[in-house]
């Protein structure tokens, strides 16, 4: 009896081993070894290096370098929460720099959904150079898979809005979601292979990670490389970047996690936030047109949010997002736990927040914290 138990368990064990090498349970097998998520993931998650530039542009310092202080109030709050990084550029130049908790300005810290942005940047970009005719393009057109399973209508602007209409759900925290196979599976064509339409796209918005992902998928086919490439080729070298960046990869390295995963030092992060104040353009180089960056950045209003009785959305645009801070106009790149760069254009002014706080109820789909980090910026902005 005692051997048939034993080699009971050690058949179970060997068929269990087996099954998460398959898709449907290699996100289990790497939970396992990867760990809980957090800002440290490229110290455990595959990764592939995304290149420095080759002539780093290192920020000028404003002559009020860390000369201003932010109210008492307002600095125990971004104190508080585990703040990480906190910098605040205005006319090109670092007017304020502040670390906490051993952080550096060389430090990297991972960017979770802030790098939806980034994406939505290289989608501009293709558009620009005539790999995308329109942002009204039929994503099938792009990624076969869309083809069919009612998918045929779903567009390009759809995914950027997040109004794709997909079975998608981001809040879905178990052990056998699509949210869990995108972050942690193998291969993130998994994740694109089980997405299928709940409701008609274009209608309502909802926020779903999966969207982004597949346009990675469109960015990867129309430039034909991989994103960690595209980004170091478009955007690192042109502004300068004073560090070599790492962007998550699923567990096979086969396509890089599109929605999440770019991890960088504080003032590259602010490189991204710079080129979109300037309206795409870059030293004497467009980068992005800027038609497609003043799209990105104005709020789809011609969707629904159904969180919020059907209002107009007024809050999201190509994957940025948008609120007011004491009457000023906040663009944001937004990523879990905290991971911030704000654009305030009427202040030629640029944020970048990094760290580990908590994720409560937003404000209208804003996090409080952003409210007071705004205030906190604008406390020392000519």
């Amino acid at each position: 009896m005692l051997k048939k138990i034993t080699y009971s368990i050690l058949a179970i064990l060997v068929i269990g081993v087996g099954l998460s090498f398959t898709p449907n349970f290699s996100h289990l097998r790497n939970f396992a070894i990867w760990g809980k998520h957090s800002i440290y993931d490229y110290k455990t998650h595959p990764y592939n290096i995304v290149a420095k530039s080759a002539q780093p542009q290192f920020w000028p310092l404003d002559s009020n370098y860390n000369k201003k202080q932010i109210p008492d109030s307002l600095m125990t709050i971004i104190d508080s929460n585990n703040t990480h990084a906190f910098l605040v550029f205005q006319d090109g130049k670092l007017l304020y720099e502040k670390y906490f908790d051993g952080y550096t300005p060389q430090t990297i810290s991972g960017s979770f959904s802030a790098a939806k942005s980034i994406i939505s940047l290289l989608i501009g970009i293709a558009i620009d150079e005539g790999k995308i005719k329109s942002v009204d393009d039929f994503v099938g057109d792009y990624v076969p898979r869309f083809k069919k399973d009612g998918w045929e209508k779903l567009t390009i602007r759809n995914l950027l809005t997040m109004s794709s209409g997909s079975n998608y759900k981001e809040s879905d925290m178990s052990y056998f979601s699509l949210n869990a196979s995108a972050y942690y599976g193998d291969n993130e064509e998994f994740l694109i292979d089980h997405l299928m339409p709940k409701e008609p796209a274009g209608v309502n918005w909802e926020y779903r990670s999966a969207d982004t992902q597949v346009l990675g998928f469109i960015v990867e086919k129309v430039f034909g490389k991989p994103i960690s490439t595209l980004v170091a080729e478009r955007f690192m070298g042109p502004m300068g970047a004073e560090a070599d960046a790492k962007w998550l990869t699923d567990g096979d390295k086969k396509h890089e996690k599109a929605f999440c995963c770019f991890n960088g030092v504080a003032r590259d992060y602010a490189r991204f936030g710079q080129l979109v104040l300037q309206d795409g353009k870059w030293g004497g180089e467009q980068i992005v047109s800027q038609k497609y960056i003043q799209e990105a950045t104005s709020p789809a209003t011609y969707l629904k949010d159904p969180n919020e009785e059907g209002k107009p959305v007024d809050f999201y645009g190509f994957q940025y997002w948008m609120f007011n801070e004491q009457g000023h106009k906040v663009i944001a790149q937004n990523g879990l736990f905290g991971q911030y760069v704000y654009i305030i254009k009427d202040k030629n002014a640029v944020v970048v927040r990094l760290g580990e706080s908590k994720v409560i109820k937003p404000i209208h789909h804003a996090q409080p914290e952003n409210f007071s980090y705004a205030a906190a910026a604008l406390s020392i902005l000519k």
